[in-house]
């Protein structure tokens, strides 16, 4: 559902520039997997990748948990005028050692208007 989220946002509060470029491959790591498993994919022949492209991300996500970030994820809808069907991943990362009740949490709550495409943004329309 991750991959095949049209949009994500990687929230990364108290993560200090120590972890730029381990935020940085998850980013890319979470773009390749769109692009694999996005209903926008086109067979090209090439051998299917998904599961080693699933494997990378949940790879860079356990780096993370090895330096003790607790990393939650979680899809949300956000349809907006013509994209109904618009849904985001929502990553967050947040050190164990300054918020210890991170793990236990069950929902993430976000502004739906973080979320939204830009106001300049125009869907393209068949």
């Amino acid at each position: 559902m991750v991959a095949a989220s049209q949009a994500f946002l990687i929230h990364r509060a108290d993560l200090g520039p120590a972890y730029d470029a381990q935020v940085e491959g998850l980013t890319e790591w979470m773009h390749l997997a769109s692009m694999v498993m996005g209903p926008h994919t086109i067979d090209d022949g090439e051998p299917d990748r998904r599961r080693e492209r699933c494997n990378d991300v949940l790879a860079a996500a356990s780096e993370f948990r090895r330096r003790g970030v607790t990393v939650l994820v979680g899809v949300m809808d956000a349809p907006r005028p013509g994209l109904p069907d618009w849904k985001v991943a929502i990553i967050t990362l947040t050190p164990g050692l300054s918020n210890l009740g991170a793990p236990k949490r069950r929902t993430i709550l976000v502004d739906k208007r973080l979320v939204q495409p830009g106001p300049g943004y125009l869907p393209h329309l068949a």
